[in-house]
């Protein structure tokens, strides 16, 4: 069995890529840290017998939409480009947690709600894969979650 892990993104405290086996020395602590910074994706690969095991997880900030039909949308576009490539998807699955803010007050004797526009996401990624390249199947799923970032990040 072998691990390996990347990380990608552009946070003033995060280097723009991290990659390797050896974790670079980071706790685990620091790597929980860095996996949970808001628009970085993390993937981590390992191969078992046949099987190659992609996890990945992304956090971000986005603006009112359906999630779950954009989530279903990219993973769907990653079994057929793993399938192109003669791979054979054993699963690709996803948790999608959300959070979102509300502001209640009185002022008076009437509340006032305002809500929100941007909402909180985080997403992780299980795929098992098969008869396709470790590095072209890690690739796919980093697309993936760059895919999902990109049409869920807020329009500035």
């Amino acid at each position: 069995m072998s691990e390996h892990f990347h990380i990608h993104g552009k946070e003033p405290d995060i280097p723009g890529h991290l990659h390797g086996k050896a974790r670079h020395g980071l706790t685990k602590e620091m790597l929980s840290k860095i996996k949970d910074a808001p628009g970085l994706i993390y993937i981590e690969r390992q191969i078992h017998d046949d099987a190659i095991v992609i996890s990945g997880s992304l956090s971000i900030r986005f603006e009112a939409t359906d999630l779950d039909a954009c989530v279903a949308e990219c993973l769907e576009a990653a079994a057929r480009e793993i399938k192109e490539r003669n791979g054979i998807v054993g699963h690709i699955k996803t948790s999608v947690s959300t959070s979102s803010t509300s502001m209640i007050s009185v002022t008076d004797e009437e509340a006032m709600i305002k809500h929100s526009t941007i909402s909180r996401a985080r997403i992780t990624l299980a795929a098992i894969v098969f008869m396709i390249d470790p590095i072209d199947a890690e690739n796919i799923i980093r697309k993936t979650l760059s895919d999902i970032r990109a049409r869920l990040r807020p329009e500035k």
